[in-house]
C-alpha cells in the first residue's frame, strides 16, 4: 500500500500481537491487514506477502518486508520512537580517560542479552511443552497413556526444571539493582516505558501464563510485569483492533 504508512500482516492468535501493541504504543498511523488460521495453521495467503508464510510480518512505506518480531520492532523503534520513549537512554558524557565499559554499553548489551535468551532458551522450551501437550492430544487411544508418560517423564527430568530455572532467572531481573531493598524495576532495563526487551519477553511470559505452564504467583515480580502489560491502554486497543488473541486455541 503506497500511502505513507506501514502495514502489519497480522495473524490471529499469534505473537504478531505484540507488534500491533507496539505499533498502537507509537500512535502511529498504520495498515492492518487481518488473517485467520486454517486448521491452526498460517493460511497460503501469508505466503504471497513473503515466502516464509509467517506472521508478524511487516512492509515499509518503502516497500521493504520485514519478518522476525524483534527485527520488526526494532525498525518500528528507529524509525517511529521520535522522543526516545521506548529505546535505551543515551549514554552520560564521559571523558576520554573513562572506562570504555561505559553504563550505556553494558545495557545495550544487556538488552540483545535478554531478547536472546526469550528466543533461544525460553521459547524452545515452551514450544517443546506445547509439542509434548498436542502429541498427546492426537495420539491414537490405545497408545495415548504410553505419550502421556514420555511427556510426564521428560517434564519432570527436563523441561519443568529448566523453565523454573529461565523464568527464576528473568524473576531476578526485575529485582531491585542494588539487591538492597530498593524499590523494583517496572521494566527489564530500569526504564520509565517498555523497550525492546520488555515487548519480546512478554510474549514468551504470556504463552506461558495464557497455557499455564508457570505458576506466576511464585513470581510476584514478573507477575506485575505482565499484569503491567496487559493494563496498558495499548496493550487494550491492539486485543479490540485484533482478531483474537487465544493462545490455547490448540488445546
Amino acid at each position: 500500500m503506497a500511502d505513507g504508512k506501514p502495514t502489519l500482516h497480522h495473524l490471529e492468535n499469534s505473537q504478531s500481537h505484540v507488534i500491533l501493541w507496539l505499533l498502537e504504543e507509537l500512535g502511529i498511523e498504520y495498515n492492518l491487514v487481518l488473517y485467520p488460521r486454517v486448521k491452526g495453521r498460517s493460511p497460503a495467503a501469508l505466503h504471497e506477502v513473503h515466502p516464509l508464510g509467517k506472521s508478524p510480518t511487516l512492509v515499509t512505506p518503502s516497500g521493504r518486508v520485514i519478518t522476525e518480531r524483534t527485527a520488526i520492532s526494532l525498525w518500528l523503534i528507529n524509525t517511529y520512537d521520535k522522543e526516545g520513549r521506548f529505546k535505551l537512554p543515551l549514554p552520560p558524557p564521559t571523558s576520554s580517560s573513562s572506562s570504555s565499559s561505559s553504563s550505556s554499553e553494558d545495557d545495550a548489551i544487556r538488552e540483545e542479552q535478554l531478547i536472546s535468551l526469550g528466543g533461544s532458551t525460553l521459547g524452545p522450551d515452551l514450544f517443546l511443552k506445547l509439542m509434548t501437550t498436542l502429541l498427546v492430544k492426537h495420539a491414537p487411544f490405545f497408545v495415548r497413556p504410553l505419550v502421556a508418560a514420555v511427556r510426564f517423564a521428560l517434564n519432570r527430568a527436563f523441561l519443568d526444571a529448566e523453565l523454573a530455572n529461565v523464568v527464576g532467572y528473568l524473576e531476578t531481573q526485575l529485582a531491585p539493582p542494588d539487591g538492597k531493598g530498593g524499590e523494583v524495576r517496572e521494566w527489564f532495563l530500569g526504564t520509565k516505558e517498555p523497550t525492546r526487551v520488555d515487548f519480546s519477553l512478554m510474549w514468551y511470559l504470556d504463552w506461558a501464563y495464557q497455557w499455564k505452564w508457570v505458576d506466576f504467583e511464585r513470581y510476584p515480580n514478573l507477575k506485575a510485569f505482565h499484569d503491567r502489560c496487559t493494563a496498558r491502554p495499548a496493550w487494550k486497543r491492539a486485543l479490540e483492533k485484533g482478531n483474537g488473541y487465544q493462545l490455547v486455541f490448540w488445546n
